[in-house]
């Protein structure tokens, strides 16, 4: 009996300790924004949490979670901004009401919305819009360093 209250004390402590790391590291270092991955019906899948652009990523962190990273990460070149949609009534009822516009965007593996104050809508599709296209050549380092090197040997 002892052994269980101990093993019981031990996770609620682990979890109280997760959630305050998070709530202490995450929630101050973004953009409060809410994002629901489609196809969704009516109010269904919306998630609180915060957005963080890590180069070439966006990451997102849901209010209500418990682990130690980033639960979704979306490249921005594959990300295509396909428009605006206004807040639907039964949306209002829990999305701030600072909140006018819903940002649809397509991705490879479905869309995603995203429902954000004004000046996180527009740094989030001007983030989007500037990302270089996904069809660029990247230039390879090591391949170009091989090349330099064997013209330096003849």
């Amino acid at each position: 009996m002892v052994v269980v209250l101990v093993v019981a004390a031990v996770v609620v402590v682990a979890l109280g300790a997760s959630a305050a790391w998070r709530f202490s590291r995450v929630r101050g270092s973004g953009a409060r924004a809410m994002v629901r991955c489609l196809p969704a019906d009516g109010i269904h899948g919306w998630r609180h949490g915060v957005l963080r652009y890590d180069g070439e990523r966006l990451l997102f962190y849901k209010l209500r979670s418990l682990s130690f990273t980033h639960d979704m990460v979306v490249d921005r070149r594959v990300l295509e901004c396909t428009g605006f949609r206004d807040v639907t009534g039964e949306e209002r009822e829990f999305i701030p009401d600072d909140i006018a516009h819903v940002l649809e965007v397509k991705a490879p593996d479905g869309g995603l919305e995203f429902a954000a104050d004004r000046r996180t809508e527009m740094g989030l599709v001007s983030w989007i819009e500037s990302a270089p296209d996904a069809r660029a050549e990247r230039t390879d380092i090591r391949a170009l360093a091989q090349r330099a090197q064997r013209e330096t040997d003849r």
